[in-house]
């Protein structure tokens, strides 16, 4: 009879099993870069950032969580481009570097100062052949990302960062088919919403909102008032509700 053992105890095994010896042949090896520092790196950035993500990630086989971390660290690294750069033109510098390291694993794979998340992505590339198209709409999403006016648009933002990165990561574990990319298109999707109303409260006590304009406008939602007194109103419950 087969022995269960505690979701803690298998948690555990897989993250140990992330940094065991890599069986690969001598081809691949010669064109590997990534460090076990680096996925380290990426790794704790998960960690702290992502956590859902990393825990659903210790499940992953260990080449495709080593791809996953890397993928979502190159989101992490995007998201924070804005706090942690103060002018506009520092910040354009900051994307246009990520989309010039990360295109540039495609067509002149430099392996030379990579920062750690692009060395991580570069094997993710040898190995699975990511497509560029998943990276390439992320990185423009997150540098072009303006104002939701409708539910239309948030679906689309979802489809340009979250799908795109469960794209990848089914690639990383050599998955392509349609049914595969529908039910990623949707899972991305419905992650961007739920995670734009989690993070609600979070984002009215530093003056931001990011439900459609237009079920606001619907529902006759003053969104600075939301800023000045944050509190749950039915209006709200409606607008949050549809």
């Amino acid at each position: 009879m087969r022995k269960f053992t505690p979701l803690a105890l298998r948690l555990c095994t897989a993250h140990r099993s992330a940094f065991s010896v890599r069986t690969i042949t001598s081809t691949q090896s010669k064109a590997l870069v990534s460090t076990r520092d680096d996925i380290e790196y990426c790794r704790r950035l998960v960690h702290k950032h992502d956590y859902e993500t990393y825990l659903s990630s210790l499940f992953s086989p260990r080449y495709a969580r080593e791809a996953l971390w890397g993928l979502r660290a190159l989101n992490i690294e995007l998201l924070t481009i804005p706090t942690h750069t103060r002018t506009p033109s520092a910040i354009s510098m900051r994307y246009a570097f990520w989309h010039n390291t990360i295109m540039g694993l495609y067509t002149q794979p430099q392996t030379q100062n990579l920062p750690p998340v692009a060395r991580v992505l570069h094997d993710a590339i040898q190995r699975s052949k990511i497509s560029r198209t998943w990276l390439r709409r992320l990185i423009s999403e997150r540098q072009t990302s303006t104002a939701i006016n409708t539910l239309d648009d948030l679906q689309k933002h979802g489809e340009r960062t979250i799908a795109c990165l469960i794209h990848a990561h089914l690639e990383s574990l050599d998955v392509r088919n349609m049914h595969a990319d529908n039910a990623a298109r949707a899972i991305g999707v419905s992650s961007t919403i739920s995670h734009m109303l989690r993070s609600m409260p979070e984002q009215l006590a530093h003056g931001r909102c990011d439900l459609p304009r237009d079920i606001l406008a619907k529902h006759n939602i003053n969104v600075q008032e939301l800023y000045k007194a944050p509190k749950n109103t039915p209006e709200l419950q409606n607008a949050v509700y549809e």
